[in-house]
């Protein structure tokens, strides 16, 4: 008798534009954000274990030289999260949540460096030095699935199939255009 295969376990995680499709991430479908215009996207988490999970999307706001998480090893981006949404899920489920944002304050300074100082993400906000870069250009908001392991008893970035280590990670660029301090 032929046994099948074990299912496969996995998660996976999208976005999708204001308008719920994978397009129109942007207002007028320009990533060139300005201070207070907001920016609605939809974020997705589809649970294929074969059981319930606690899973954790932890929010990072990056620019082109700060690491993204590595799939090689692993591992998620070393930078720390700006915001955290939780959720239980059970298996072929499928979590859709708002992640409405809006910069609102945006510096250059005289050295070309444009910084994100002030953030709100679905009305919570967030003040500081939270990224910069030069002339604006080349922000990310990265966002990564964590799930709570029971073989560590500890929130884990990723898990083994077969010999492998697999995540779950996705991320969307932006330019910040600012009013300049120079």
């Amino acid at each position: 008798m032929l046994n099948a295969p074990p299912p496969e376990r996995f998660f996976a995680m999208w976005i999708l534009g204001s308008n719920g499709l994978a397009e129109h991430y942007y207002p007028n479908d320009n990533p060139n954000i300005t201070v207070n215009e907001p920016v609605n996207w939809t974020l997705n988490v589809y649970n294929h274990m074969p059981s319930l999970e606690y899973v954790v999307v932890r929010v990072k706001l990056l620019n082109s030289t700060m690491a993204s998480p590595n799939e090689t090893t692993g591992t998620p981006s070393p930078s720390s999260s700006l915001i955290e949404f939780t959720h239980v899920l059970i298996s072929n489920q499928t979590w859709s949540f708002p992640f409405n944002w809006v910069m609102t304050n945006v510096i250059t300074e005289a050295r070309n460096i444009t910084a994100v100082n002030e953030l709100s993400i679905n009305q919570a906000s967030f003040k500081g030095d939270l990224a910069e870069t030069k002339l604006g250009v080349n922000f990310r908001f990265v966002f990564e699935l964590w799930f709570y392991d029971q073989n560590v008893d500890q929130l884990s970035f990723a898990w083994n199939v077969a010999n492998t280590r697999e995540s779950v990670w996705t991320q969307l660029w932006f330019n910040a255009l600012a009013v300049s301090t120079a």
